[in-house]
């Protein structure tokens, strides 16, 4: 995120800026491997938030760079347990 999203500076002015910064380092660790096995990125097929029927998906299929809705989101999780 750092190298192609300019992350940081949107972040660092934020109030709770450390704590968004914490979040994201922990989910990288938890999870990136799983981008770097196949570079997922590049190949959507091996993305696991690129796949049919994720809000990622419906969005795309609005047309490139749609943004999620909130309500898709929520559909999609409905059923995940906290």
């Amino acid at each position: 995120m750092a190298d192609n999203y300019d992350f940081m500076p949107k972040v660092v002015a934020l109030d709770d800026a450390q704590r968004i910064i914490d979040i994201v380092n922990e989910t990288a660790q938890k999870y990136g491997q799983y981008y770097q096995q196949h570079d997922a990125w590049n190949h959507e097929a091996d993305n696991l938030t690129h796949r049919p029927g994720t809000p990622w998906s419906i969005a795309h299929a609005k047309g490139q760079n749609t943004l999620l809705s909130d309500d898709d989101i929520l559909k999609y999780h409905a059923l995940e347990r906290l």
